[in-house]
């Protein structure tokens, strides 16, 4: 009897242990409409971290217990909670959900709306189409991927800045867009940029400082809105001007805990090099090396129905194209999110922290660039690499010294020398840590409370060995560190009310406060100077600087910060009338800390749904109109009505400021109009969108003669307008079970003109980047346009030929145009040669999938505008370009046509003040910008991975049309100088590599 019951009790234990633990569920889940199998279900056992996802064929097995309550929730479809009970097949159809179906886009300060009800032109990118074809920098991967926005790919390689402009450049101060990160107001100031065509000695090389946007995880990114007009970004007031950059970052979810792992390596390769001779072009190959990058990171993500956890790690290493330039690059991200007190309460907290360390990041100009002594080596007898030994021993003075061929001057030295005995390290890092609360009072109220700080620090070092040219280096070396620090902290409140006011009205409305304050440019600058000196050489130390010495006079220098604050209020509102009208009003009201009168900056729109309003034939999914006017703003630089004294080095005393305010100083202001239409065919599997935009910038930030030698007066002034089209469409021409073809173009063009500048200015133009001895000025002018491209032009007669003249021992000499703006400064013989800004751009994106293959390739084309290439002009001096043949030309003395020999010709238009007329080309040019071929394998149930993908990839691989001699799309500099132009920034590469993707 006992054993009876002790195994009735066993029976009982193990059958009890078997109901806690489960059983398996399997089955498949389809659309309800349609039937077709849904991958990637999200299917969670409720209350549980238990949870997995559909397979490609909506397939899932997962354990649960009798009784327990498991949900499913995809994109697109109403949620579904289905009790366990006996069976162990569960098949679920999903319905479409309408709301979820509206299109939610996020604005302006995080606000979500639909987007039918968007009275103004935003573009999504999803994380696809970002990580596709990955670059250190997601910002790259917007170029013709958006219809308005132009992106500039730097000359400084990898690790660089980028330069972004939405709707034309609008700003003598700074033409880009403001970036936003879930909500938050990102710092992305960059600590130095190049606006000379030398390179400025001071700061040893047009250095580019860099940015905030190459150390964020392009893996961390979900998606990208871009908000490209005033309306658009109205509600961000004073720094609103020149559009706005929404990025939603990636988030827990609920459900067991998943990883990705994502790696992507590419080889790099020099392409699109000049036409040298054939004896530099070996030195040129000899010295480029082939680079690589090296992008690998892992997430992790879950979490319960209450808590969820995202956490991201990711590394990139590469070496670029120019001897020793390397890169190394750390980024982590942690975010928390939970729903408490009955998903009333959601909290947000996230945390990222990165840092970027590259040595011998590429300058351009003609100081510290090794490219200047690789292209103007000429011997006959040695080629470079003999060079490659750079240095040897100089007994006199005990030390190793530079070796090179024959002297060296201020911009040609041995090029290894420089990346070996110049070299110089670039520290870039980022703490952004971020808090959001968000209560929900009832059906029809939300608050919602944000903070950030956000602080960006940056280092720079340059250690300059004894025997480089005199002219950027004292007789023992040179040593400079530069330390600066930026910090930015934002808090706001907002208020969100969305309730039905009757049957056929709705209010959504927001009002809210916010606070940022930011401190910029906090520096301390230790140079031991070309006048100063070290005490022995080649020892790099603060303490080895001389100091005290007549005439030796080192730069020690403490900058202090920027300090500016703005508060603000603001309001909008979105009336609905029975879904098919839209009245859309906002209105901010900023008080800025630089100057004493608070500004108003309000916007209004107005959207009307076609299809909502009138019967349409079925061929139409979806049309509406919308029009918006807006006015924004673009603050002035902190101490601009407040000017400090710095402290000068030594016994100097105060320095008083050079710059002496106006009372009435202001921000600039920006009023836009904006007009377009959406329309949506077939079941929109055919659909485009087409604005018009006017906008003015007027009371622009400038400077004056204050009448002495050193004083300037800031005032406002200027009115630049920029008058626009943008187009994209979008196509799905294919779609059955095996195969389907998705398309986008965007087309977009810009006009500018600068309407006025001010009498007061004493002259017609407006210096960005000033006249020198490089032939090259880029200067706003009255009637002119933002990116006029000002130089020297070549004599020319009727014909367009050339004008020489010939002396008594029948030299030949060329001379420049009888022209020049009327200005005492500007140099004989300048006039426009063109503008750098293209007249249009095409952008033509692809995406073929076949079974389990993926296709998808992007050709990014901009037409019209021109570049001037004083990298050519230079090297023609130097006699290394490949010139052969004869050119035509006008003998004035003989007053005949006739003939000289080509190298003849162009070494004596080219050079460092050479006929910049000659060296401009246009900018027109059409590249296959991306590809990828990826398979996506098929795992069986019991694989250890969710999903499994490769893919082969190449970026920027050929150009289908190009007439400049190097890619005209890369910028030397993110300010508003030096655009269209190139003088020796690191080549552009061509890049082919391999991406793997797996998931757990």
């Amino acid at each position: 009897m006992k054993q009876k019951i002790l195994t009735l009790t066993t029976l009982l234990f193990f059958s009890f242990l078997s109901f806690g633990q489960g059983t398996q569920i399997t089955g498949t889940v389809t659309g309800a409409s349609d039937g077709v199998p849904l991958p990637g279900v999200n299917i969670i056992v409720k209350g549980t971290t238990n949870g997995v996802q559909t397979d490609f064929d909506g397939n899932y097995t997962i354990t649960a217990a009798a009784g327990d309550v498991i949900q499913f929730s995809y994109l697109g479809m109403s949620d579904k909670e289905i009790t366990v009970g006996s069976e162990t097949v569960i098949n679920v159809q999903l319905q479409e959900d309408a709301e979820q179906l509206e299109d939610v886009v996020v604005t302006a300060l995080g606000i979500k709306k639909t987007r039918k009800s968007l009275t103004y032109a935003a573009q999504d990118i999803n994380a696809a189409e970002l990580t596709k074809v990955k670059d250190a920098n997601p910002i790259n991967s917007l170029s013709g991927k958006v219809a308005g926005v132009v992106v500039n790919r730097s000359a400084s390689g990898v690790g660089g800045s980028v330069k972004v402009t939405l709707r034309g450049n609008t700003s003598t101060r700074d033409n880009q867009p403001l970036y936003v990160v879930d909500g938050i107001p990102l710092l992305n100031n960059s600590a130095i940029q190049p606006n000379s065509t030398f390179g400025d000695i001071d700061n040893a090389g047009n250095r580019d400082g860099g940015d905030a946007l190459s150390l964020i995880n392009p893996d961390d990114i979900e998606s990208m809105t871009v908000l490209k007009g005033a309306s658009a970004s109205a509600l961000y007031g004073s720094q609103g001007s020149n559009g706005v950059i929404l990025i939603t970052t990636k988030k827990g979810k609920s459900g067991s805990f998943k990883a990705n792992v994502s790696s992507s390596f590419t080889v790099d390769n020099a392409a699109y090099l000049l036409d040298f001779n054939d004896r530099t072009e070996k030195n040129i190959d000899d010295f480029l090396e082939t680079g690589t990058t090296a992008i690998n990171s892992l997430s992790v993500s879950g979490g319960t129905e209450t808590a969820q956890t995202y956490f991201s790690y990711a590394n990139t290493q590469a070496s670029g194209i120019l001897p020793t330039h390397n890169v190394k690059k750390h980024t982590l991200n942690v975010r928390e999110t939970a729903k408490l007190f009955d998903n009333r309460l959601t909290v947000d907290a996230n945390i990222l922290l990165s840092t970027q360390k590259i040595h011998n990041k590429p300058v351009s100009g003609l100081y510290y660039n090794p490219l200047v002594g690789a292209t103007s080596f000429s011997s006959d007898t040695e080629r470079l690499r003999d060079y490659e030994v750079f240095e040897e021993f100089n007994a006199d003075r005990n030390l190793m010294a530079q070796r090179w061929l024959g002297e060296t001057s201020d911009i040609v030295q041995n090029p290894y020398w420089i990346v070996n005995r110049n070299a110089s390290d670039d520290l870039n890092q980022k703490v952004l840590a971020s808090v959001s609360l968000k209560y929900k009072f009832n059906d029809w109220l939300t608050v919602q409370t944000r903070g950030s700080y956000d602080k960006n620090f940056y280092k720079f070092e340059r250690r300059i060995h004894a025997t480089t040219n005199g002219t950027l280096s004292a007789t023992n070396g040179r040593y400079l560190l530069n330390d600066v620090e930026d910090t930015q902290i934002y808090g706001d409140i907002i208020a969100t009310i969305n309730t039905p006011l009757s049957d056929s009205f709705n209010l959504t409305a927001n009002i809210g406060t916010s606070i940022r304050k930011s401190d910029l440019g906090e520096s301390t600058l230790l140079d031991s100077g070309v006048g100063g000196n070290l005490k022995i050489p080649n020892i790099f130390t603060l303490s080895n600087f001389v100091v005290g010495t007549v005439g030796v006079v080192p730069i020690l220098k403490e900058t202090q910060a920027e300090q500016k604050e703005v508060q603000s209020l603001f309001a909008s509102t979105t009336l609905g009338f029975k879904d098919m009208l839209y009245l859309d009003l906002t209105a901010r009201n900023d008080w800025s800390s630089t100057v004493s009168d608070s500004f108003f900056y309000p916007s209004f729109g107005l959207t009307a749904v076609l299809t909502e309003m009138f019967e349409m034939p079925e061929t139409i999914s979806f049309a509406k109109i919308r029009g918006s006017y807006a006015e924004v703003g673009n603050d002035i630089q902190s101490f601009a009505n407040n000017p400090i004294n710095t402290i000068g080095t030594g016994q100097g005393g105060l320095n008083p400021p050079s710059i002496i305010p106006l009372s009435e100083l202001k921000p600039e202001k920006q009023t836009s109009l904006e007009f377009g239409t959406e329309w949506q065919f077939f079941d929109n599997r055919l659909g485009f969108d087409v604005g018009y935009y006017k906008t003015n910038t007027i009371d622009q930030f400038m400077t004056i003669d204050g009448g002495t030698f050193t004083d300037f007066f800031s005032i406002n002034a200027g009115d630049f307008e920029n008058t626009g089209i943008e187009a994209s469409i979008t196509a799905t021409p294919v779609q059955n079970e095996n195969f389907s073809w998705d398309a986008t173009i965007n087309f977009a063009s810009n006009k500018n003109t600068v309407k006025k500048l001010d009498p007061r200015l004493g002259r017609d133009f407006l210096e960005l980047t000033p006249f020198n001895v490089n032939s090259y000025a880029l200067l706003i002018r009255e009637g002119g346009a933002f990116g006029d491209i000002y130089g020297r032009q070549l004599r020319k007669n009727e014909n367009g030929l050339p004008i020489v003249t010939q002396d008594g021992s029948g030299s030949l000499s060329f001379s420049e145009e009888d022209t020049t703006i009327d200005d005492p400064n500007v140099p004989r013989g300048f006039k426009r040669l063109g503008n750098a800004n293209p007249d249009f751009s095409l952008g033509f994106s692809n995406t073929l999938t076949y079974k389990n293959i993926t296709l998808t390739f992007l050709v990014d084309g901009r037409f019209g505008g021109e570049v001037m290439s004083l990298t050519e002009a230079i090297v023609d001096g130097f006699g290394n370009n490949n010139r052969n043949g004869s050119v035509r030309v006008f003998n004035e003395t003989t007053n005949s046509e006739t003939t000289i020999p080509a190298s003849q010709y162009y070494q004596s238009i080219g050079g460092r003040n050479g006929f910049t007329s000659e060296y401009m080309y246009d900018a027109t040019n059409v590249r296959l910008a991306e590809l990828s071929l990826g398979y996506r394998f098929n795992l069986g149930e019991n694989s250890f991975f969710n999903s499994v993908n490769t893919s082969i990839v190449g970026r920027n691989l050929f150009f289908f049309y190009k007439d400049a001699p190097y890619d005209p799309n890369v910028s030397l500099s993110t300010g508003n100088g030096l655009q269209g132009v190139d003088i020796f920034g690191s080549p552009s590469s061509r890049s082919i590599g391999l991406n793997v993707g797996l998931s757990f």
